[in-house]
This record gives structure tokens, C-alpha cells and sequence, in this order.
């Protein structure tokens, strides 16, 4: 009989107004995969959150038990839950050995003993996994810094562990079989929760869900009873708001012709695969597959400007230029937007408005960016619920899907002949997604030319025009 490794009984919790968790509970045996499903601020980052021990203020209810042990120290939670997360592998020059020894305070300033190498070696062994214990981190496979974590969990005696990944730089097979190598580990011996916002990671991963909605659980199946993402709607956002998904018209192919090309990148170079010649059609959607995480950030940062490429080109209304600077590339309205929902994206202390008009200052007439502000502060007032005026709200108070659909209306005020966009799935969840979707076909549809740089195909197959592999 399977052991209860988690269980969380009437829990409630309230952080801030909008943030709190009521009458939450659910239980994880061991051998299991749970995958946390919600929107931004349902609860699942709070709950991951205070499992954690990252929240220290609040006021709570109820009782949470690892391993049968009712927890009364917030300190057992740091034990007996281990977090999985990309910052973990950041140190890449220490072995394995050193890695996993890293939170011991007997092997401080020993991590070069012989028992150190022995006792790692071990753990692998017991595990039946063959890797080189005293191979840096950087020579490793993203799969195999992931295997490395969750043995590191087993090592420091963890009964948890929540996985807070996008497995950045892992292909879907890869992700499919990491998977199955995490189950044959955790069998018998520790459970898992999985909080990404990836439909594929949580279904790649997961045994089973429970879905969160407006801090309460709306659900608790198998996996396999999910069989569509307009299901999960139903969850997330209540059967009344679903979203209509719109159909997405086949664009009928067509050669191409010379002056429809708005954006060509010449002789950019490729890690490992030389040089490359890119052009980008007016109106399309152009998307650009790279698995490796620093050559995909390299990529994007070349096409939009950001850094100097030894011989690349980039032509423009029929002018070549050599290393052109992100501003020049903006003032010609090619633009780029690197973390899309992030306060990276807008100036905080200003306000909404002040925002949305910054890029176009100079480019659009007043009364069209009244109209077109207008729409956007009503549609943010609407999703905030506040009788307040836009005009008082800062952009620092907005949350992740205001925020991402700020800085989009804000380019498409702008009008620009060539938007870049950087991983922009990163932060959605499944609202963010839709409305990153809905933006993206109104840009190619006023002509704008799309140009997205992602790891993976997911959410992007039915928007794209092009997908390319690099």
C-alpha cells in the first residue's frame, strides 16, 4: 500500500486581498506526479509558494502533514520539500559531487575529499543511473542537470519535490523522457508536484491534476480526464466566461514576391551551423524553433539590434546596414519585446496612459492614440475590477496578463513594420496565452510582420505562417 507523503487538510490561507486560498485539500501518495493548473493568482503560486517557506506573513488555518508528520515548524517544510528550478544549475563549473554536496554544512571547504566523490557515487548507484559524479555541470545534458536535482533531493532526504521549470532547452521528447526516468526514481520513495505554466510539461509529467480557481480547487482527477484545453477553460475561468476560440483562416499560398519582403538579416552567424540568410514577409507569422537556450537568447538579440554580429546585415526599405543598434531599429519600427508580462517591459512609477504613449509620441496623430488608448484602459479596468481611473493606476500595480496586454497595445499603437518577440509564452497562463494569440494575428493582419523566437512548438503551430528550426 502506498504511503501519504503530502497531505494538506482545510487549509486557508490569506496573503493580501486578492491573494488567499479557502478550504484547500488534497493529499500525494508516493511514486505520484501532481500537476497544479490555475490562472495567475488561483492559488496554485501561493500554495507552491507557502510549501516552500517563502511566505512568512499571512494568516492561515488548518494543517499540513509530510510523511505523517503534522507540520507545526515551518522549518520541517525546508527539509522534507525540495524546489526544482533553472537558477539550480547556475554554478556550472562545480562537479556533480560538489553540487550535491552543496548544502551540507559538514562538507564545507572539503568539497575535494575523497568521501565526498564516494558518497555522491554512491547515491547514483542506488539509484541505477550511470553518470560521471565528477563531471562539471556544464558538460551536462539539460536533462541530465535535472536527474542530478532529483537525486539531489533523494540524497538530502526529501519527501517533495515541486518542480517550478520550463525546461528551457529540452525538446518535447526530451521533456516526454525525462518524465519517465523521474517516475522510475521517485517510486517508492518520494512524490512530485509540477507548477508550470506549459499545458505540455503538466501533461508530460503529471499522474494527476487539481485545478485551481480564485483560491478555491474546482478540481482533483486523473490526467487523463482532461482531454481538451476548452475543458480546462471550464475550470479556469467559470463556464459562463470561457473564451470563443477563434478560427484561424489558412492563408492561401502565394509566391512571394520582392518588395513584400520588409526585413532581411544577412550572413548572421550560427554556432553550428555556420551563417544563415533570413527574410521576413510583410503581414506574417514567423516563427524561429532553437533548443539551445543561449544560442535562442544570442538569436533574438541579433535580429532585434541588441548585440554586434561580426558581419551580419540587415536590410531595410532597400538600405543595407552593418550592426545597426536596437534604438536605430526602433526608430525604423522594427521593434522587439524580450520578457513579455514582466515589469522589464514598462517604466513602473508611470501610470497606464503614460505607458501606452511613450512609443508613439511622435508617430501617430492625438486623437488616434485617444481612440486607441481609450479601448485598452477600458478593457484594463475591466479586468482589475476598479472604479478608479486609468490615469491613476501605475503600471507597477499591474499583474502579469494587464501587464502583457499593455505592452502589446502599446506596439500596436506604434504601428510597427516588424515586431520580435522573445519566448512570449513564458509568463502566460491559459488568459495570457489567449490574448498573446488574439495580438499576435492583429498584428499581421494591419501588415506587421511577426517574428517569433520560442524553444518549442507549443502554442504557437496554429498562429505561425512559418516555422523554422535553427
Amino acid at each position: 500500500m502506498k504511503k501519504e507523503l503530502l497531505r494538506i487538510n482545510h487549509l486557508n490561507y490569506i496573503y493580501t486581498r486578492t491573494r488567499k486560498l479557502e478550504n484547500v485539500s488534497f493529499c500525494i501518495l508516493e511514486g505520484e506526479c501532481m500537476g497544479f493548473l490555475g490562472l495567475t493568482y488561483s492559488g496554485k503560486d501561493l500554495l507552491t509558494g507557502l510549501l516552500c517557506g517563502e511566505l512568512t506573513e499571512g494568516k492561515g488555518s488548518g494543517s499540513i502533514y509530510i510523511g505523517g508528520q503534522k507540520v507545526n515548524d515551518w522549518e520541517i517544510l525546508g527539509e522534507k520539500i525540495y524546489r526544482m528550478r533553472p537558477e539550480n544549475y547556475m554554478i556550472e563549473e562545480w562537479t556533480v559531487a560538489e553540487y550535491m554536496c552543496l548544502v551540507d554544512a559538514r562538507w564545507v571547504g572539503v568539497f575535494f575529499r575523497r568521501e565526498v566523490l564516494e558518497e555522491a557515487g554512491d547515491c547514483f548507484a542506488e539509484l541505477d543511473l550511470d553518470l560521471d559524479v565528477s563531471t562539471r555541470m556544464r558538460h551536462l545534458s539539460e536533462m541530465e542537470k535535472r536527474i542530478v536535482d532529483v537525486v539531489k533531493a533523494y540524497r538530502r532526504g526529501a519527501k517533495i519535490i515541486i518542480i517550478e521549470d520550463e525546461f528551457d532547452g529540452m525538446s518535447q521528447m526530451e521533456i516526454q523522457k525525462f518524465g519517465r526516468v523521474l517516475h522510475r526514481l521517485i517510486l517508492g520513495r518520494m512524490s512530485v508536484i509540477v507548477n508550470s505554466n506549459s499545458n505540455f510539461i503538466l501533461s508530460a509529467l503529471s499522474d494527476k491534476y487539481v485545478i485551481f480557481n480564485h483560491g478555491h480547487i474546482v478540481k482533483k482527477c486523473a490526467r487523463e480526464y482532461i482531454w481538451s484545453e476548452e475543458q480546462l477553460e471550464l475550470y479556469f475561468l467559470g463556464e459562463s466566461t470561457v473564451s470563443v476560440r477563434e478560427n484561424i483562416e489558412n492563408r492561401q499560398e502565394a509566391s512571394v514576391r520582392e518588395e513584400d519582403i520588409v526585413y532581411r538579416v544577412r550572413n548572421m552567424k550560427l554556432r553550428k551551423c555556420g551563417r544563415e540568410n533570413l527574410n521576413f514577409i510583410k503581414g506574417e507569422v514567423v516563427t524561429l524553433i532553437v533548443l539551445d537556450r543561449r544560442e535562442k537568447e544570442r538569436l533574438f538579440m541579433i535580429l532585434s539590434g541588441r548585440i554586434k554580429s561580426e558581419g551580419t546585415h540587415y536590410i531595410l526599405n532597400g538600405k543595407c546596414y552593418e550592426n545597426i543598434e536596437c534604438n536605430e531599429l526602433s526608430r525604423k519600427k522594427v521593434v522587439s519585446v524580450r520578457a513579455l508580462g514582466s515589469r522589464e517591459e514598462v517604466f513602473e512609477h508611470m501610470t497606464v496612459d503614460e505607458n501606452l504613449m511613450l512609443p508613439s509620441l511622435e508617430k501617430i496623430s492625438f486623437w488616434d492614440y485617444i481612440r486607441s488608448s481609450g479601448g485598452i484602459r477600458k478593457m484594463m479596468m475591466e479586468d482589475m475590477g476598479e472604479e478608479s481611473s486609468a490615469k491613476e493606476v501605475k503600471a507597477g500595480e499591474l499583474r502579469v496578463n494587464e501587464c502583457i496586454r499593455m505592452t502589446l497595445e502599446r506596439w500596436y499603437i506604434f504601428n510597427p513594420m516588424v515586431l520580435i518577440l522573445f519566448e512570449p509564452f513564458a509568463l502566460c497562463d491559459v488568459n495570457g496565452v489567449d490574448i498573446v494569440k488574439k495580438y499576435v494575428k492583429k498584428f499581421a493582419s494591419k501588415g506587421t510582420t511577426v517574428i517569433i523566437v520560442n524553444t518549442r512548438e507549443e502554442y504557437i503551430e496554429n498562429i505561425s505562417d512559418r516555422i523554422i528550426y535553427i
